[in-house]
Parts: C-alpha cells; sequence; structure tokens
C-alpha cells in the first residue's frame, strides 16, 4: 500500500525536562509501547512499527531508523552530495547548514525528507551534572502515523 502525500507541517513538540531529570521512557502515541526497557541498568530498545527514528542527543546522531526513515535519510544524503559536490564545498558553513538536524531544524530536515503532518517528532531535552558540570541532550523521537494505514491492511 502507498503512503498517502501529507500536506501540512510536521509535527514537532519540544520538552524540556527539568535540570537532574532523568528523561522519561517514551511510548508511542498510536499503540501504547515503550520504545526501550531497562534491563540490567542498560536501555535495550523495544520500537514500535510506528516509530520512524530516534535520534540520541549523547550521541548526536540517530540510533534508531526504520527501514522507510533510513532510506529517506539515505536519499537526503545523496542530494547533498550532489548539491555539494566538491570537498571544498563540503567543508563549508553552507553544507553544515544545510546537513545540519540541531534542535529546531529538525521540522525543516524531515520536510526535506518527504515528511508532513503525518509525522509527529518528540524532542526532549533534559540535563544533569557530570565531572565537567553541567550537560544538556535533547533526544528526538519520530512517529509516523502514515504507518496506520499499513497495518491496518495486514
Amino acid at each position: 500500500m502507498e503512503k498517502p502525500v501529507s500536506v501540512g507541517p510536521v509535527g514537532y513538540v519540544a520538552v524540556e525536562q527539568p535540570f537532574g531529570v532523568e528523561p522519561p521512557c517514551v511510548c508511542c502515541p498510536l499503540c501504547g509501547q515503550a520504545q526501550y526497557v531497562v534491563e540490567d541498568d542498560e536501555q535495550v530498545e523495544t520500537p514500535c512499527a510506528h516509530l520512524a527514528f530516534v535520534f540520541g542527543g549523547d550521541e548526536d546522531e540517530f540510533i534508531y531508523a526504520s527501514d522507510d526513515f533510513a532510506a529517506r535519510l539515505e536519499q537526503f544524503y545523496a542530494r547533498l552530495q550532489h548539491d555539494f559536490a566538491t570537498p571544498e564545498s563540503r567543508d563549508s558553513d553552507a553544507y553544515e547548514d544545510a546537513s545540519s538536524f540541531y534542535r529546531d531544524l529538525f521540522p525543516q530536515r524531515l520536510a526535506e525528507m518527504g515528511y508532513g503532518q503525518q509525522l509527529l517528532a518528540l524532542r526532549i531535552t533534559y540535563g544533569g551534572m557530570t565531572e565537567d558540570g553541567p550537560v544538556w541532550f535533547s533526544d528526538v523521537y519520530g512517529f509516523d502515523y502514515a504507518t496506520l494505514n499499513q497495518d491496518d491492511a495486514e
């Protein structure tokens, strides 16, 4: 089944936790499944069918990607390689701006990847103390409501 074309902006919600509070275990807004569990002090991913991606703020990269999201991300980076074809151009501020998923650029990048209002991105910012002082991270979870059509057809 082909995914419907979505008009409108990506849903993007930013939540900032109070300093020192552990980030919550995020549950899918569609099916209620927790997206990870803690086993022996380790966080184990338990993505549901609706989860498109998880961007880990601590890692500063995508730590989970559905097949659909991975394909869209690959196309996004291929377009960047085409648009910034030389090593010099990829070492520019313009390339950095065009490739960044930093905080409030997330909705724009997701739209460039072909997502619209069928995607809900939830950014959770949290902070704590380290030996070097305070640190803040933002994790972003993306839920693709278009997968509801696929689930219903199966």
